[in-house]
């Protein structure tokens, strides 16, 4: 017992030394086993005293931004509670927004955000009185210009992506990965209110899981930069904070995969290749910054292979990717992003095309067939930097991208030209190796010059250099005058030089002036020395296809805009002045110039009213469309000599006329979009060609030149007479018993083009109405079933022609999910006809299916097996319509082949 109480003893005397310890001025000092909080915000109902778990907090001092949501806590009783473990100098402004609550601002002084902070939180009656419950859960809730989408509501399968639940949400769309809501670009997609992404918010399709999704809302505000600024008068973007059921600080993941194939029957070349992938991916995204890592290495993309598309890859296909990135943030105050790339590729492909020219008074029959086989490689890589730095209101950005690009290429192409009983025949080898190096950077430095005004500078500039080598030789064409054994060896510089200034001045609290000035130099030479082998076995200079020449341009840019933004109404007014000088040196064969100077005076216009439930925008620009300074030569261009092109030193600059209206609704409480657009424009000065074919041998003393027998000469020229129409109409709909979504969409375009047959101006007119439609299955986490459709009617109508055809384009995918097995089959059909010949009437079919099984606990590992193109339809065939003449085209694809995939996920 006395051993005991010793024991006890001893431990309770040491227990001093190991909790604390004597500093110089003899006070005992704890050591604590971890840092606590400096501010603790807690957020509650002011009535009731409820905890708001999942309200979004923010704090803004200065340049910082922080943003989160509260979690839950257990004190003496359930907390809501947010923790700041920051010190700020300045004054700190804290806002606290809440489904159904009103928004919470409050600014505080430094010393004052300290210790704990409560926040009560008010019922807005009238957000709530816009809850509506559709069948068993809501699917929306609309809340002035925030629109909540419930997860819930909608449906996915145990392996999907966020991409595919905001497929199913109302007024949402993805187009070339960009996401778009209520018709307008999401610039920034948070995750529980921290910014994860930057601006790069299409990452969040791809690392975010949809089964950890609990809702989805759109907003719109402010850009970080117009709020740090001041700048009430700028635009509000679209910005949607995405809240998930983990609360993750980090989001991060990847995944690897390997597959095998083979083809299951002789393709296009006569072979049975097999084909092979190899690919991984790493992500690390939180609100510090973003790492990314992928590589593959495949012969022919079978990644994609259980969706069915007529744009299918031409085989056989090599390429190996490596893509590094990695971005750094601190707030919205600094941001810099690395990127590495590299990629390698090889490339062959058939194609056949036949064009059948409509009689004139000149011949009875003219076609042109030709076909021809390629195998490129190409070898490149880049090295990108991009650096913002944000102090209160003072801005630095910088950019800089150094890229390499090495390929070579080998082509055989046949053509046979035939009019009325004349037919010309052509056999080109084509060999030819490239070289590019190309350097740009940019510097850019925004201060404030008072509290209303600021001052802006930007700098930038690129190098480039061109190196092509290569052969050109025909020695069977049938007329002599096209034979050709040449060997060329050519090199070009570019480079550019631009700077601008831009003033700003705010006028009241919904005013801002602007003010700017921009100048740009830019000056390429391009040379080209080729050697004729045909006639001298040592070598001849060829006077026709070598060149050495230089275009030098400047511009100068005046700009002055007025810009109107409060609450529901933005408008932008600006007008631009501009003053373009173009000139092109020639230095061989003989030394001569060809200057030019253009002057502009631009009006745009835009205006915006309204909240998401209801928008207008109307907008009216005018654009100039520069003339490459090649078509403002007045030499002949006789490289290919069945083709002549001549230039025109007197061409007036082509200027755009533009508008558009449009209006847009959202209905929350039933879950349906609906927008309306009407648009057109007018080129003043439109440029068209003038295309003469000679029938003889003919001299044309203008160029002391001789065109062959059969060749065609084009020129340019200005006209008048070219305007477009169009209008559309789009509405989605969740259907709440099926908890999928419909959408559907009505298209019209018109488009009236001058163009010359001979001497005489003709003008052809093209209607097109398109029909599309599509469902979103959500009503299932193991089926899920995808369809689109688009049915287009055109009219074409010219002089000797007219012409109507329809194509109509179906794609349905069905995906299958029971526990540990899935399986999906997709389905591309198209169906087309025109009235001129129905012997292109066609129906086209892509069928691709694959099964396999999940295995792990947490089925992180794939096994499946599937074919491509089972009906095997290797060949794709498209028809256009011109002024004179009907082309048909047609491609070889990858054809029917089995394959073996392994994916891993992490």
């Amino acid at each position: 017992m006395t051993r005991y109480a010793l024991l006890l003893a001893a431990l309770f005397g040491l227990s001093p030394l190991v909790s604390a310890r004597t500093v110089r001025s003899g006070t005992p000092q704890v050591y604590r086993s971890y840092r606590p909080a400096r501010v603790t915000i807690t957020v509650e109902d002011k009535e009731t005293k409820d905890p708001l778990i999942g309200a979004t907090v923010s704090i803004m001092s200065g340049a910082d931004t922080l943003r989160g949501t509260t979690s839950k806590e257990d004190f003496y009783r359930t907390l809501a509670v947010y923790k700041c473990d920051r010190i700020f100098r300045d004054s700190v402004d804290l806002e606290v927004s809440y489904l159904g609550y009103k928004p919470y601002k409050e600014r505080f002084a430094a010393a004052e955000f300290r210790s704990r902070i409560e926040v009560k939180m008010e019922v807005d009656e009238q957000s709530i009185a816009q809850v509506v419950v559709v069948g068993k859960q809501i699917a929306m809730v609309f809340k002035g210009d925030t629109t909540v989408y419930n997860a819930g509501a909608f449906k996915t399968m145990a392996d999907d992506r966020f991409e595919e639940l905001l497929k199913q949400l109302p007024g949402v769309e993805i187009k070339d990965n960009r996401i778009l809501a209520g018709g307008e670009e999401v610039k920034r997609v948070l995750i529980d209110g921290k910014n994860f992404f930057g601006n790069k918010s299409q990452y969040a399709l791809t690392d975010l899981e949809a089964s950890d999704v609990k809702s989805v809302r759109v907003y719109e505000e402010l850009s970080p930069e117009a709020k740090r600024l001041g700048n009430t008068t700028a635009r509000k973007e679209k910005v949607m904070d995405v809240e998930t059921k983990s609360k993750r600080s980090v989001l991060q993941g990847g995944n690897l995969e390997a597959s095998i194939g083979a083809s299951l029957e002789k393709d296009y070349s006569g072979r049975r290749e097999i084909r092979h992938s190899e690919a991984g991916t790493y992500y690390r995204n939180n609100e510090k910054g973003n790492w990314r890592f992928a590589a593959s290495n495949l012969k022919d993309d079978n990644s994609q292979a259980e969706n069915a598309s007529f744009n299918s890859k031409l085989t056989p296909t090599k390429q190996t990717d490596a893509r590094a990135e990695y971005t750094y943030r601190r707030g919205d105050s600094t941001s810099i992003s690395t990127t590495v790339d590299f990629q390698r590729r090889r490339q062959s492909s058939v194609s056949r095309s036949m064009t059948e020219y409509f009689p004139t008074d000149d011949y009875a029959l003219r076609t042109e067939e030709s076909s021809g086989e390629s195998l490129s490689k190409n070898l490149s890589g880049s090295l990108s930097n991009q650096t913002s730095i944000q102090r209160r209101k003072n801005t630095f950005f910088a950019m800089t991208d150094i890229r390499f690009e090495s390929g070579d290429s080998h082509s055989r192409s046949a053509t046979s030209r035939r009019i009325d009983d004349d037919e010309t025949r052509t056999h080109l080898n084509n060999d030819s190796d490239n070289r590019n190096i190309r350097f740009s950077t940019r510097l850019s430095y925004r201060f404030a010059l008072s509290r209303r005004s600021s001052l802006a500078f930007s700098v930038n500039g690129q190098y480039g250099t061109q190196d092509q080598d290569g052969w050109q030789v025909d020695t069977t064409a049938s007329v002599q005058g096209l034979q050709v054994k040449l060997r060329n060896n050519g090199d070009g510089r570019r480079y550019g030089f631009e700077t601008s200034v831009d003033y700003g001045y705010k006028i009241g609290e919904n005013v801002r002036f602007s003010a700017a000035y921009s100048f740009k130099r830019s000056y390429d030479r391009s040379k080209m020395l080729a050697v004729d082998f045909l006639g001298d076995p040592q070598g001849a200079l060829d006077p026709v296809n070598s060149y050495n020449y230089t275009n030098d341009s400047y511009s100068h840019n005046l700009q002055t805009g007025l810009h109107y933004g409060r609450d529901e109404l933005w408008i932008m007014a600006t007008l631009t002045g501009s003053v373009h000088q173009v000139a092109r040196d020639e230095r061989f064969p003989e030394k001569r110039r060809f200057p030019r100077t253009f002057y502009q005076l631009n009006p745009w216009f835009s205006l915006t009213a309204g909240k998401s439930a209801r928008r207008f925008h109307l907008n009216i620009s005018s654009m100039p469309q520069m003339i490459p300074t090649e078509s403002l030569r007045s030499t002949l261009d006789a490289t290919n000599p069945l083709s002549l092109r001549a230039g025109n030193p007197d061409l007036k600059l082509p200027n755009n006329l533009m508008g558009s209206a449009g209006l847009s609704f959202n209905n929350a409480p039933k879950a349906r979009a609906f927008s309306i657009h009407f648009g057109g424009g007018y080129t003043f000065n439109y440029i068209t060609s003038q295309r003469k074919l000679f029938l003889e041998e003919t001299y044309l003393p203008q160029y002391d030149y001789t065109a062959q027998k059969g060749a065609q000469l084009s020129t340019q020229t200005n006209v008048e007479g070219c305007y477009s129409l169009n209008g559309s109409v789009n509405f989605s709909q969740q259907i709440s018993s099926l908890r999928s979504t419909v959408n559907a969409g009505i298209n019209y375009n018109f488009q009236q083009t001058p163009y010359f047959l001979d001497e005489t101006l003709y003008h052809s007119g093209r209607h097109a109405l398109s029909f599309r439609a599509g469902f979103e299955s959500g009503f299932s986490s193991k089926v899920k079933i995808s369809v689109s459709s688009v049915t287009s009617m055109s009219s074409y109508s010219a002089q000797n022609s007219n012409t109507q055809d329809l194509q109509e384009t179906v794609r349905a995918r069905l995906d299958l999910r029971f526990g540990k097995y899935f399986a999906s089959v997709a389905n591309a059909y198209e169906f087309y006809c025109n009235s001129n010949s129905h012997t292109l009437t066609r129906h086209n079919v892509i069928l691709n299916a694959a099964a396999g099984r999940k295995f792990g606990k947490e089925n992180r590992l794939g096994l499946s097996v599937g074919v491509v193109d089972i009906l095997n339809r290797p060949d794709y065939a498209s028809t256009v319509f011109e002024t004179d003449y009907m082309r048909t085209s047609s491609v070889s694809y990858l054809g029917r082949y089995g394959y073996l995939r392994m994916a891993y996920t992490f």
